[in-house]
């Protein structure tokens, strides 16, 4: 009898500890592709537009925006809409 899809399902939390581990690298080596235009660059030479609540950073090819931080009084806000993956290099 083939297994229910449902018997291994388990919330959001059972994922923490795998995604902690995306979290813990050096963001700005990680390679970023722009939904706009294609381009995969560091995530190092997007271009910074910031103040003092967050960050806009976008395509250093297209100008498209690839990823907002903001720092708020209700959290912190990661919005990567523009962004088809983020990919972190293997550790050596």
């Amino acid at each position: 009898m083939a297994q229910d899809v449902s018997d291994s399902m388990l919330d959001g939390n059972a994922a923490g500890g795998r995604l902690r581990d995306f979290f813990a690298f050096e963001i700005t080596q990680a390679q970023i592709e722009c939904e706009t235009c294609g381009c995969i660059a560091a995530v190092g030479t997007l271009a910074l537009y910031g103040g003092v609540m967050g960050a806009v950073l976008r395509c250093p090819h297209c100008d498209g925006i690839v990823m907002r931080a903001v720092h708020t009084e209700h959290g912190r806000w990661l919005e990567m809409r523009g962004a088809r993956y983020l990919r972190f290099a293997s550790p050596e």
